[in-house]
């Protein structure tokens, strides 16, 4: 009875949004579809033999304590908005597992992609997204996938790179349309509170995600939040990428991809020539960055050293203080919200990708607002690419509680 409440509330609430009423979002308050989702297609299952090999292959046997389910992977199409605020068809993947009477729900933002074939409702190489997090459904979750714009039906377009708005919109349509899958599958989750995960990129799209959630007229109630080396406060790490310019990067790419992205959205002034040195920015206006291209490919591509990436004059007139254009489209998507909900935060100290202080600042701010709800991990020696595994067994622990 209580789950049959749970599913009025959200559809009642579902056409109050279909009718126009205010939910705090800026992109895409007018003309709300009355349905968001569009198509759903099985493509295939994932066994627990097959997870529980994948695992102990990176080396995480002990992910293996938290796979009890096969889980069914379904290709999604829904409605959503674009960067100009016009309707749009978006993708992403629904993973349900199998034989589970009451499964929870779950919202997984993922990290930074590079090839379209790793999105979640391409799922065309391995690792791929799917792969990667197909672990928790298997841990008994309904889970949404989205592949955020720019990948799936919208790979024509540019993915809007750590871009709080299309984030958190392409998230949280997404979770809507999985709850029409939930509806028209005759499913019956344990409750309909959403938890919220993601790491890198994910980690800055699930708080996006959570504040358009808990600030919105929304019918989507937030359940526990995890995130892992995400960046939050996009202008401070900016400026501390410029003034370590020589230091050696775990993820070159991620930089290259930012600034490229950040210059096609907000139009920055200056060519690509001003921003990157060549060959790279011929390279990269030639399409580098629009998902036709693996991570390993666009890695041997750019150099392993931002200074070798960069332009020195771009680089001296950040530092003093110019890039004006640059740096008001940094402080829009800035994003150091303090969500309700119960949060799970994990960072390592030696992050290349994602500098610590973005997740010091977060909690910092939450203790300074005397709010109990965040636990920090602060993994010693951890890099951007151990930690994840880290903050994976943790959220796992914690969404079992």
């Amino acid at each position: 009875m209580k789950i049959k409440l749970f599913g009025v509330i959200f559809i009642a609430g579902l056409l109050a949004i279909a009718a126009g009423c205010d939910t705090g979002d800026s992109i895409s308050d007018p003309d709300r579809p009355e349905q968001y989702l569009v198509s759903a297609e099985k493509f295939r299952t994932i066994t627990q033999q097959q997870l529980n090999f994948f695992w102990t292959q990176v080396g995480q046997s002990q992910a293996g304590n938290y796979i009890a389910y096969d889980i069914d992977v379904y290709r999604v199409v829904y409605n959503t908005v674009g960067l100009n605020g016009d309707p749009i068809e978006a993708s992403g993947a629904i993973m349900v597992p199998v034989g589970i009477e009451n499964p929870g729900l779950l919202s997984v933002q993922h990290a930074t992609i590079l090839s379209n074939n790793e999105a979640p409702s391409v799922d065309n190489t391995l690792p791929s997204v799917i792969t990667n997090k197909a672990i928790f459904a298997a841990q008994g979750y309904i889970t949404f996938l989205p592949d955020y714009l720019g990948f799936g039906v919208t790979a024509d377009l540019l993915h809007p790179y750590q871009h709080k708005e299309t984030l958190a919109s392409a998230s949280y349509d997404m979770i809507l349309a999985g709850m029409e899958f939930i509806e028209n599958n005759n499913l019956t989750p344990s409750d309909y509170m959403v938890n919220m995960i993601g790491y890198s990129e994910g980690a800055f799209a699930t708080l996006a995600l959570a504040e358009r959630v808990e600030m919105g007229n929304s019918p989507i109630i937030p359940g526990k939040i995890s995130m892992g080396g995400g960046i939050f406060n996009l202008s401070d790490t900016a400026e501390y990428i410029m003034e370590n310019i020589g230091d050696l990067n775990e993820c070159v790419e991620c930089y290259a991809y930012f600034i490229y992205a950040y210059h096609q959205i907000y139009e920055l002034q200056n060519p690509l020539s001003y921003y990157f040195q060549p060959p790279h920015e011929e390279a990269i206006s030639d399409g580098l960055f629009m998902g036709d291209y693996s991570g390993s490919h666009i890695r041997n591509t750019l150099p392993r050293e931002s200074k070798n990436l960069f332009e020195e004059e771009f680089i001296q007139s950040y530092l003093n203080g110019g890039e004006s254009d640059l740096r008001e489209a940094l402080s829009l998507n800035d994003l150091m919200y303090i969500p309700e909900a119960p949060v799970f935060l994990a960072h390592g100290t030696d992050d290349g990708v994602a500098p610590v202080f973005n997740s010091d600042e977060l909690y910092e701010q939450a203790r300074s607002a005397g709010k109990e709800n965040i636990t920090y991990m602060r993994p010693e020696g951890g890099t951007h690419a151990t930690t994840v595994f880290t903050w994976a067994i943790e959220t796992l622990e914690l969404l079992q509680q």
